[in-house]
């Protein structure tokens, strides 16, 4: 009865041996695939993490370019600004050369006509007695189209 006794209790034992070999190897087998699944995780945190790096680094370059290209755009529409102010100014001074250059030469030629007004006076006096005497009928046949019987101011239709 004792070697009964003893058999039934290695029996348990190796039952509850088997059955802790079992619950083991679930732990490890459960172990791996939750430190596989722990791995992924983390291999895609890291993953987004860099994902998230570059992206930012690509929003601050493109941010920097952003506002260098606005600095850029705004020294050009001053440059812009100015080059207008200034051609500007170079017509104004062209206007003013050219209004004292006309200026000048109307100047000149009121002088030069004043001049050859008196002398034009004294070699034209014999000419316009000349007409003054000659037949006043002449001078009314002198028009063009009076001569061949055009009329100078046509009828318009309305």
């Amino acid at each position: 009865s004792e070697l009964g006794k003893a058999r039934a209790e290695i029996k348990e034992l190796k039952a509850e041996l088997d059955y802790e070999r079992k619950a083991r190897r679930r732990a490890e087998l459960l172990n791996k695939t939750l430190a596989k699944d722990v791995e992924e995780e983390r291999m895609g945190r890291e993953a987004e993490e860099m994902q998230n790096k570059r992206l930012f680094k690509e929003l601050s370059s493109e941010k920097s370019e952003m506002v260098r290209m606005r600095r850029d755009l705004e020294e050009e529409r001053e440059m812009h600004r100015l080059a207008e102010r200034l051609r500007e100014e170079r017509v104004q001074m062209k206007l003013m050369d050219a209004r004292l250059f006309l200026e000048e030469k109307l100047s000149e030629l009121e002088e030069a006509n004043r001049q050859g007004e008196t002398e034009r006076n004294r070699m034209m006096k014999p000419k316009i007695l000349e007409r003054a005497c000659s037949s006043p009928g002449r001078r009314s046949s002198e028009n063009p189209h009076i001569k061949r019987g055009i009329n100078p101011f046509p009828r318009v239709m309305r």
